[in-house]
C-alpha cells in the first residue's frame, strides 16, 4: 500500500500536538471555473504512462459497457498492518504542510482543502472514463457519481496541492474510523493497473483515499450510502 505521505506529513501536527477533531469543508465544492481554472497547469502527457492508459481504455469501451460492476474490477480486501509495523514518524521527514494549513489545525479552525465535483473533471466528459466511475464507485457507495467530491493531485500538478490531501487524510486517520484497505484491480480492461485504496468514516462523511500511478485522491461522499462497513 502506498499511502506513507498521505498520513506522515500530518500525523505529528495532528496527533502529538493535540489538535481537536474538526470539520473538513468536503461539502463544499469549488465553482466549475475554478476547478477549471486549478487544472490549467495539469499537463497528462507529462505523467509517464497516462496517454497509454487513456488509450487503452478508449479501445476497451465497449467492454465497460458489457460488464457488471463485479466482472469489470476486482476489489480486494488487504490486511495493511504490516506495511505500517515499525514506522518511525519521529525519524520521517520534516512536515511540509503550509503556514496556513498550520495555523488552522492550531486554532480550530477549517482546513484549506479546496474539493472539486467529480463531474467538473475533464474525464466526466469522456464516456468511457465516466462509465469506468460510475462502476467503479457502485462497489463503494449508492451516491452517483456526479455527487462525489474529490481532491486530486496528478503528477505533482493539481488541481490541489499535496499537503491539501495529507491534512485531511491526517484528520481523518487521527480521528476516524478505518473501514478498510483495498486493491482494485481492473485485469479485464486494463491489464496491469492497480489502484491502492483506503476507506475512512469521519463525521457522517467517507473518505476514500487512493493511489495509483497517476497520483492522489481523496474523493468523499456521505457515510449514509455506504456500501463497505
Amino acid at each position: 500500500m502506498r499511502f506513507k505521505e498521505f498520513v506522515i506529513e500530518a500525523d505529528d501536527l495532528v496527533k502529538k500536538r493535540n489538535i481537536p477533531p474538526m470539520e473538513i469543508p468536503s461539502r463544499d465544492i469549488q465553482s466549475s471555473d475554478d476547478t477549471s481554472d486549478a487544472l490549467s497547469n495539469v499537463d497528462t502527457s507529462q505523467i509517464a504512462g497516462m496517454d497509454n492508459r487513456m488509450a487503452q481504455l478508449a479501445q476497451n469501451k465497449d467492454l465497460i459497457y458489457n460488464y457488471t460492476d463485479d466482472e469489470m474490477t476486482d476489489l480486494i480486501p488487504v490486511d495493511d498492518e504490516e506495511d505500517e509495523e515499525g514506522v518511525d514518524y519521529e525519524e520521517s521527514e520534516p512536515n511540509t504542510l503550509p503556514q496556513e494549513i498550520r495555523n488552522d489545525l492550531k486554532t480550530h479552525g477549517d482546513i484549506t482543502a479546496r474539493f472539486h465535483s467529480v463531474k467538473n473533471l475533464p474525464g466526466y466528459l469522456d464516456d468511457a472514463i465516466r462509465m469506468m466511475g460510475q462502476k467503479v464507485f457502485a462497489s463503494l457507495t449508492a451516491t452517483p457519481i456526479e455527487d462525489i467530491n474529490v481532491l486530486a493531485n496528478l503528477g505533482g500538478q493539481g488541481p490541489n496541492e499535496q499537503q491539501e490531501l495529507n491534512a485531511v487524510a491526517g484528520m481523518v486517520n487521527a480521528y476516524g474510523e478505518r473501514r478498510g484497505d483495498y486493491e482494485m484491480k481492473f485485469d479485464r480492461i486494463l491489464p496491469g493497473y492497480e489502484a491502492d485504496i483506503r476507506v475512512y468514516e469521519y463525521k457522517d462523511q467517507i473518505f476514500c483515499l487512493v493511489k495509483d500511478f497517476a497520483g492522489s485522491y481523496v474523493y468523499s461522499w456521505p457515510a449514509e450510502n455506504k456500501k463497505l462497513n
